[in-house]
């Protein structure tokens, strides 16, 4: 059976092909001997090598390649007994004399080879499973782990049996049709003898060849090489030449045309361009004038020099395509204040436009100096915006430099000369990044890369960029401008509002303060009249009475003071806030209201999943204190009063809550509560300054608090921590 080789004979001596084989393996024997590595196989194989290769060369090819052959895996397999059995690098080397088989040997070399690696595996295998073999990885080895080995050299044993049978029917299938070729060239040299002298007088270049992907060119006049570089017998002699040359974004076009041209009995016209033997490109308009044979399709048609005005016509269309883009770009910045949307919009219709695989605009924020990427396309996917410091790589190099730069060629080492950080999939061949500047100051660039193309961006597309660029910078800094004064009047509402509220607490608390001080005071003048009048008349039982509700008024007024005075530190000599279990902060609370936990015989229920919060723990027992102390009060005539400690989440955020069943709060007085002296139950004990202690210490930290109630089904009040908690 002839082999792959054999089959070749006409164009490559196979002594000559194994040859270089053997010498390819006689280099890497003696490399590896060299640097020691199994030396003393290694070298031994080396010779046997050096033997193959003279039984070559004398002409005994079949004997050398299986002299090569065998030893090589003689010694290879040796080395696997040896050393780490299928683990051993060894095993490579079997691969790769599986793969010479089909070089030397053929398809019976494949067959043979592959047969004897499947059984010296499974062999070798099974007297490892059975311990009769032991190596270093006999304790990790499986059997299906010879099994995968054994499965994949039959693979590639079966792989390479059918590529050298197809390799042989396509030369064999190539061959045929060559030969049938060569009778059709035949009968046209005498037809192309008698259009010769007058083609070649045209200025066109003007030629017979037969249409599509590998279609044979019979004829094409010499001025073809005045317009490309190449002579008529590169494209003569090689049927695949003009598909090579044709660039790859038109010849499916192309070639489609042409097919469905003369399927409909049409004249092909085609516009595409072509590479000269310099590397630049040509456009052609290749246009199919008639028939040459109309049953093996043949075509005589002319080939003409459209690149000037192809080029005039793009150079045209760019530059409508910029305006447009400009245009835009334009409109987008006038309308547009969100600068998020502002910016994507920008970044997208320049990725468009000037077809960028990766396009990144960064904006510098003065206040935190990071550089922030709002938008950033890495081939065609967007990533996230991850800052760094100004002053690190490429952007703040081009921000400093306050010019565009171009990168062309060599951009790995360019880039890397200007401090790049490359964290792209894919390095780039060629760049333009440019300033994004106000007459002040640069606030961030524009960077656009290609992955596939050096020499992709030019001087005109820097300065369509800067074009751009400046008109971003403005609608940057109108955004700002705008998100600044938005940002003010928001703080200013905010405080007109605190102050509004303020003012009503301040009035509340005056009016109050001269109530509730007051009471006290008339209370202790009164008696004090009383008092005297008693003392004179001798009245002892009345003076004793007297006393007391002296000593009651200004007991009142003592906790009045204490309270307000406690209210007024709140936020300003604060604790240093510490990490704390809120179940720990939770006990606390409960211990200092045990006494009237017990008196009202209150059932009290602690939930779990507490966070760790950092907190003024001594302020946060405080708020608890005063909320179940406050449930307590109200529990009415609840025969089973229980109130729940508890926390939930939402959206991750804790949010804790205090619940009672007594007697609830009407709808209209729930937004009362929390204010100064504003006592919905005039008789209960307290004065009335706890739960707004309860929402001062909450609004301290960071949080908010709220009711939900309904009248004589309880109440729950909810709050919150900021961002205290960990």
């Amino acid at each position: 059976m002839k082999t792959l080789f054999q089959s070749a004979a006409s164009k490559m001596d196979m002594r000559i092909l194994i040859l270089a084989v053997l010498l390819t393996a006689l280099t890497v024997t003696s490399i590896l001997a060299v640097v020691d590595v199994n030396r003393p196989f290694l070298i031994g194989l080396s010779f046997i090598l050096l033997f193959s290769i003279g039984l070559t060369w004398a002409g005994k090819t079949a004997i050398g390649s299986w002299v090569a052959l065998t030893s090589s895996l003689l010694v290879l397999s040796i080395l696997i007994y040896r050393n780490n059995g299928i683990r051993d690098t060894a095993i490579l080397g079997l691969i790769v004399v599986l793969l010479a088989s089909g070089l030397l040997a053929g398809r019976p070399g494949t067959i043979i080879i592959g047969c004897i690696i499947i059984i010296e595996a499974g062999v070798y295998g099974a007297f490892e499973m059975a311990g009769i073999i032991n190596n270093p990885f006999s304790g990790e080895n499986d059997f299906s782990d010879y099994l995968a080995a054994i499965m994949l050299i039959a693979l590639i044993t079966a792989l390479q049996w059918l590529v050298i049978s197809r390799l042989q029917s396509i030369i064999q299938s190539a061959e045929a049709d060559l030969m049938e070729r060569m009778k059709i060239q035949n009968k046209l040299q005498e037809t192309e003898a008698r259009y010769r002298g007058l083609v070649e007088s045209i200025p066109a270049a003007v030629y017979m060849a037969e249409p599509g992907l590998m279609g044979a060119w019979h004829f094409i006049s010499p001025r073809i090489q005045n317009m490309t570089g190449f002579p008529p017998e590169a494209w003569t002699n090689d049927p695949g030449f003009w598909q090579s040359r044709v660039h790859p974004d038109d010849l499916e076009l192309t070639l489609a045309v042409e097919d469905d041209a003369l399927k409909n009995g049409r004249m092909p016209r085609l516009e595409y361009r072509f590479q000269k033997k310099d590397g630049g490109y040509i456009w052609f308009h290749d246009e199919s004038l008639i028939m040459v044979e109309a049953n093996s399709q043949i075509v005589q048609g002319i080939m003409l020099d459209i690149t000037d005005q192809k080029q005039a016509e793009e150079q045209l269309n760019r530059h409508i395509a910029e305006l447009e883009a400009v245009h835009g770009i334009s409109e987008s910045l006038i309308q547009k204040t969100d600068l998020q949307k502002l910016i994507q919009d920008t970044g997208e219709q320049l990725r468009r436009l000037l077809k960028a695989d990766n396009l990144l605009i960064a904006i510098h924020d003065p206040n935190t100096n990071l550089i922030h990427f709002p938008y950033d396309f890495d081939a065609g996917i967007p990533r996230r915006d991850i800052p760094i410091r100004f002053g690190e790589g490429m952007t703040t190099r081009v921000m400093e430099g306050r010019k565009p730069v171009i990168i062309e060629s060599d951009w790995i080492k360019r880039s890397a000369a200007m401090n790049a950080i490359n964290t792209n999939s894919l390095p780039a061949k060629s760049s333009v990044a440019v300033p994004i500047m106000t007459n002040e100051r640069v606030i961030g660039i524009i960077s656009l890369e290609s992955i596939e193309r050096e020499y992709a961006f030019n001087e005109n597309d820097a300065q369509l960029l800067m074009t751009i660029a400046s008109n971003l910078a403005v609608a940057v800094e109108k955004t700002r401008l705008q998100d600044s004064i938005k940002h003010e009047l928001e703080i200013q509402e905010k405080l007109v509002r605190e102050l509004e509220q303020k003012n009503e607490e301040l009035e509340r608390f005056t009016y109050t303060a001269s109530h509730d001080l007051k009471s006290p005071l008339i209370t202790i003048r009164g008696f004090l009249g009383y008092l005297e009048q008693d003392a004179r008349q001798g009245n002892f039982d009345r003076l004793g009475a007297d006393v007391q509700r002296i000593s009651e008024a200004a007991d009142k007024m003592q906790r009045l003071l204490s309270e307000l005075l406690e209210l007024s530190r709140i936020g300003k000599a604060a604790n240093e806030k510490q990490d704390v279990p809120f179940e720990e902060i939770a006990a606390e609370a409960l211990r200092r209201v045990e006494g009237q936990i017990k008196k009202k015989q209150v059932e009290v229920r602690i939930g779990s999943g507490f966070p760790i919060v950092r907190v003024d723990r001594e302020r946060i027992v405080e708020l608890i204190q005063n909320l179940v102390d406050n449930a307590v009060k109200f529990t009415g005539s609840q025969p089973q009063p229980i109130i729940e400690i508890g926390c939930e989440l939402e959206d991750g955020r804790p949010i804790f809550h205090v619940r009672d069943n007594g007697i609830g709060i009407k709808k209209e007085f729930q937004k009362r509560i929390f204010g100064l002296f504003d006592k919905l139950d005039p008789a209960t004990e307290g004065t009335g300054v706890g739960l707004a202690l309860v929402k001062r210490i909450v609004e301290v930290h960071g949080g908010s608090i709220w009711v939900d109630s309904e009248e004589g089904k309880g109440a729950t009040f909810y709050f919150t921590l900021g961002n205290n908690q960990n």
